[in-house]
């Protein structure tokens, strides 16, 4: 079951694009501001080719350094009977335990994960799955 995702009223919608578009306008007045006064200066052209040339650099060095996006997964539903706290080994097949619920439990899994995948893994760690995990997200 899919939960979308509720809509504003027509109102609210107009207000927040209004809001919006007066930010972008007061930004690039602002940018067009700070730039005229820059290249008006003594040395305007060189301050904005070295600005652009760090900030291009800090761009790179940013996205060279930062850790990779982490990889796709799955979060699942599963209807236990019985209930074993066993996540580390859970952690051992990289599932993760998020919640925990009287006969419910709630899992993240690599992508690659199946139904029968996890139904197999929960039943070597000692939990006894009552019916098929359901896929949430």
């Amino acid at each position: 079951m899919e939960h979308s995702k509720p809509s504003l009223p027509r109102a609210h919608r107009w207000r927040r694009d209004t809001v919006e578009l007066a930010a972008v306008f007061l930004s690039v007045t602002a940018a067009d501001l700070i730039a005229k006064l820059v290249v008006d200066g003594p040395d305007g052209p060189v301050v904005l080719v070295s600005s652009a040339l760090a900030l291009l650099a800090t761009a790179l060095f940013h996205s060279w350094w930062s850790p990779h996006a982490p990889p796709p997964t799955t979060l699942w539903r599963v209807r236990t009977t019985a209930l074993s706290h066993t996540p580390a080994a859970l952690a051992d097949h990289r599932i993760t335990l998020l919640s925990l619920h009287p006969e419910e439990l709630f899992l993240r899994t690599p992508r690659s994960v199946t139904p029968a995948d996890l139904t197999a893994v929960l039943a070597t760690t000692g939990h006894t799955v009552e019916d098929p995990p359901t896929r949430i997200a």
